[in-house]
């Protein structure tokens, strides 16, 4: 019985000493993912994404999902000291200036161009330095219409689903924020209105390109006619209360809280994919020039001094294909893929997409120019002072106080 427990006991010992070995020989590649993405695509990228990473190349990948903010310390800390804990970095072209300024990343353009996929140009001004590429894009978005089946009884007379679709003026989407509000007593049109991680400038400065406006600027003829649109909805009392709570319409328009949005194309396309029976999209609306957007890029990089330096090049290639990155796109709601060869793989189900296609292609579409201030949250913040002038006063505000704003923005300015 003793040797029984003996050999027992031995074998015990023999698997666990292999166990750590195994462990130890285990390869793992470490992830900093800058941004807070919403529960489901948390899990997506857990559950899948990088869970099929993991079982095609028999690795564990371990992620970390910090701010923004946290992000670019973490990596500032690690290149300061050397003690480099992170592969591969995640972030965004509105971020990544501090990334590629600081000289933290990796040069990536030989890994890219050897991938076989051929990738949009739109922002390489932001991913790439004197010719050389530091992050790769992974999807982008444009903006578009959202709105609850519901809201199409107060369409302005005249109009229709399929005018929607292809797209109305942005003095028609306020009439109709006005209708709905008076219809359902109370307002049901939201732009993402917190402060926090504020998204806000995006959708403002989309109207105020549509009538020439810049962006970013807040004194010209365009930005006050933009301002104008949100003033005759604030003045019906069109806006959705708790708007303020989201930097995203996905939840509100879910919950069938909100009713007509201006959003992002990943957060509308996330309430869309959900239940298509519930909602329209449809392209932006324009104004006096045509229809406006913004558009920006998520993106990964690998980080100098990567202690599993052949893994995060293998990870480049594997987000490379085309079927992984169109994966990607529709489960974040149907986001842009930037690889020109995912447009072959789109089905008439992807209504998301094809949307965001259309507005790219029709509207005048600005890249995100973050890289030239020197705190973009403090941009935007500026952006959310102007939209709660309006809120209070129901008006567009005076010139002073346009000035003062924008000599705030220009004292952010980054002279070349």
């Amino acid at each position: 019985m003793k040797k029984t427990l003996a050999v027992i006991l031995s074998l015990i010992m023999v698997l666990s000493v292999c166990s750590l070995s195994a462990l130890a020989d285990a390869k793992e590649l470490n992830v900093l993912y800058s941004g807070t993405p919403q529960v489901h695509e948390k899990e997506f990228l857990i559950d899948e994404y990088f869970a099929g990473f993991e079982q095609e190349f028999g690795v564990k990948v371990n992620v970390e999902f910090v701010t923004q903010a946290d992000a670019i310390n973490l990596v500032r800390t690690q290149q300061e000291t050397g003690n480099v804990t992170y592969d591969v970095i995640y972030a965004d072209t509105a971020n990544m200036a501090p990334y590629v300024n600081g000289g933290w990343m990796q040069d990536i353009t030989e890994l890219v161009n050897g991938t076989g996929s051929t990738y949009t140009n739109m922002f390489d001004g932001t991913t790439n330095k004197d010719g050389v590429r530091y992050f790769v894009p992974n999807s982008f978005d444009v903006y578009v219409l959202i709105c609850n089946v519901k809201a199409l009884d107060y369409l302005p007379d005249g109009l229709t689903r399929d005018d929607v679709v292809k797209g109305i003026s942005w003095e028609q989407y306020a009439q109709w924020a006005v209708n709905i509000a008076a219809g359902e007593g109370e307002g049901k049109t939201m732009f993402p209105a917190s402060s926090t991680g504020s998204q806000l400038l995006y959708p403002m400065a989309g109207i105020s390109m549509a009538y020439g406006g810049g962006f970013p600027e807040f004194t010209s003829d365009g930005f006050k006619s933009a301002l104008g649109i949100l003033a005759t909805i604030a003045q019906a009392d069109g806006y959705y209360a708790e708007q303020d709570q989201y930097n995203a319409v996905t939840e509100p328009m879910s919950s069938g809280d909100a009713w007509l949005a201006y959003s992002h194309m990943a957060p509308a396309g996330t309430a869309y994919n959900a239940a298509p029976n519930n909602f329209v999209i449809g392209a932006a609306p324009y104004g006096s020039v045509g229809a406006g957007s913004t558009s920006g890029a998520w993106c990964y990089g690998i980080q100098k001094g990567a202690a599993n330096q052949e893994l995060a090049e293998t990870f480049i290639k594997y987000i490379a294909r085309p079927e992984v990155n169109y994966d990607f796109c529709y489960n974040y709601g149907g986001a842009l893929s930037p690889i020109i060869e995912v447009g072959e793989l789109l089905t008439d189900d992807d209504v998301v997409m094809r949307a965001g296609i259309n507005v790219l292609a029709a509207a005048k579409v600005s890249g995100v120019p973050s890289t030239e201030y020197s705190d973009w949250n403090a941009v935007k913040l500026l952006y959310c002072d102007i939209f709660n002038e309006v809120l209070t006063g129901k008006a567009v505000p005076g010139d002073d106080y346009l000035a003062e704003k924008q000599a705030a923005l220009e004292a952010l300015y980054i002279a070349k």
